[in-house]
């Protein structure tokens, strides 16, 4: 923050991006803040290592990917996404699909405190309400820099944290509610639009959540149970494969024992035998 000019600093970002620096003087509780905007740019791409700054990014538009925990992961419209500071930093835009999103890098003794509270590390989160914070903190950097705007921002950046983990308690409440309807419907003919209607869920929602924390889609953690209850009743029972296909719901013989190859790398009856 400074005392000789009435804006915040603007900072030259490349890429298509505008931001704004906010030096905090004393009583105000970060070092530093950068907020910004990225337009889309298939060339985006940012590397930081043992980064000094906390990362917040709402994706407003198209998407990116982000190495999480190293694996490459996808954050798309809608998404927030927190990096902590004092790791490293790789994320860039989809090519095909560049995304437009608000940023704010922000750098203070307590903030890793605070995510460590509220158990948030780094990764891809949903939330209802983050995008009216960025906006406002969008709308910050074009103001006049002084204290308040600076606690404004410390505030902002608070109700995004609460926001987040908010949602991460209602997503793992989803995922858990998701895994044991599909626990239950290993001898149903469940459809993702009947689960979705079950769980008051959507079936976008639906997709996303569980295969952010199983990394399978509903679709696929049922088939591989409906293949592991097959195996158990191929070995332990005498009922034939059409009538284990017909338990399973799953009416075309042929069609199970395709899928059972496909998964098990033999058909029913040699693996019976």
């Amino acid at each position: 923050m400074s005392n000789n000019s009435p804006l915040s600093a603007p900072v030259k970002y490349p890429n298509k991006e505008f931001a704004a620096a906010f030096l905090a003087e004393n009583g105000v509780p970060f070092q530093n803040a950068v907020i910004g905007i990225t337009y889309p740019s298939p060339d985006y791409q940012i590397s930081r290592t043992a980064s000094p700054v906390t990362v917040f990014e709402y994706v407003v538009s198209g998407e990116g990917r982000i190495l999480l925990h190293g694996k490459w992961q996808t954050a798309r419209a809608g998404d927030v996404y927190v990096l902590r500071s004092g790791e490293s930093h790789r994320y860039r835009a989809d090519p095909n699909d560049p995304w437009k999103k608000i940023w704010i890098n922000y750098a203070s003794d307590y903030i890793p405190a605070m995510l460590d509270s509220y158990r948030i590390p780094s990764g891809i989160y949903a939330s209802e309400n983050a995008r009216t914070y960025f906006e406002r903190l969008f709308e910050l950097s074009k103001s006049s820099s002084d204290q308040s705007t600076c606690y404004m921002i410390a505030d902002y950046v608070h109700q995004i944290v609460h926001s987040i983990a908010a949602a991460r308690v209602k997503s793992l409440s989803d995922e858990y509610r998701i895994r044991e309807a599909l626990n239950a419907a290993v001898y149903e003919r469940l459809t993702l639009d009947e689960l979705s209607e079950r769980l008051h869920i959507s079936k976008s929602s639906l997709i996303r959540v569980f295969k952010r924390t199983y990394g399978v889609t509903p679709y696929e953690y049922l088939i591989s149970l409906k293949i592991t209850t097959a195996k158990l009743l191929l070995k332990d029972t005498k009922m034939t494969v059409r009538e284990i296909a017909d338990r399973l719901c799953i009416s075309d013989e042929h069609y199970f024992s395709s899928l059972f190859l496909d998964r098990v790398g033999i058909r029913p009856r040699d693996y019976r035998n």
